[in-house]
């Protein structure tokens, strides 16, 4: 089993300590520091970490880049707006408020391991952010997409599975699952997974042609 070095930053020295304590008995993580700032974290050369696991008040105050893929924010609000600032300020994934510790854990090991860790709720907000900067000045890069394929592409964002995807738009599950096929073809991405990371890091990447109104701006 590959350990995890994992560094903790919070503003309460209760609070880093007591989740550096709840985090130190997984088998897989290890905790090589503890921060009240993002700057301290990344400068920290005693025992680099994998993942900075980073309170989201904290990464707001210190808004310090880092190196890719390694930044974790967790207490996020279930806000749309929220979310979004995790997206800009280079975290590769966030996770909400009312998290349980197995779900912060597991986030952990995705980061790790180079995934976006995105519960459905996150997939959504994103998508949203995405569909309100439809605009003048953001001209459509996805032109092949068919209306049919943008409403799969957008219950597919939005977390649902193929079945539920079905039921909702009263097609049998293969077609479903084929017209996903297609999407992922033209957007060339090869998983949910992949889409989730493309929309994170490339907001501005796919635009829609369908006739619908795009959902408003995040609240």
């Amino acid at each position: 089993m590959q350990t995890v070095a994992v560094a903790i930053v919070h503003g309460s020295p209760p609070v880093r300590e007591g989740l550096a304590e709840l985090l130190g008995r997984q088998p897989d993580l290890r905790v090589v520091g503890v921060h009240a700032s993002l700057t301290d974290a990344w400068e920290s050369e005693t025992d680099p970490a994998g993942v900075v696991l980073c309170d989201l008040a904290a990464a707001t105050a210190d808004p310090q880049p880092g190196p890719a893929g390694r930044l974790l924010v967790f207490n996020v609000a279930d806000e749309d707006r929220t979310i979004i600032d995790c997206v800009q300020l280079g975290a590769s994934g966030c996770v909400l408020q009312d998290a349980e510790l197995d779900e912060l854990v597991a986030s952990i090991r995705a980061v790790a391991a180079g995934v976006a860790p995105c519960s459905s709720r996150v997939v959504s907000s994103l998508f949203r952010y995405v569909a309100s900067r439809r605009d003048e000045e953001h001209p459509v890069l996805a032109p092949s997409l068919t209306g049919r394929e943008e409403e799969v592409l957008r219950l597919v964002a939005a977390g649902l599975s193929n079945r539920r995807i079905a039921d909702r738009l009263g097609l049998r599950p293969q077609t479903v699952k084929n017209h996903v096929r297609r999407v992922f073809e033209k957007l060339d991405v090869h998983s949910r997974l992949e889409l989730i990371g493309t929309l994170r890091d490339r907001p501005d990447r796919y635009r829609y042609r369908g006739d619908s109104p795009a959902p408003g701006p995040p609240s």
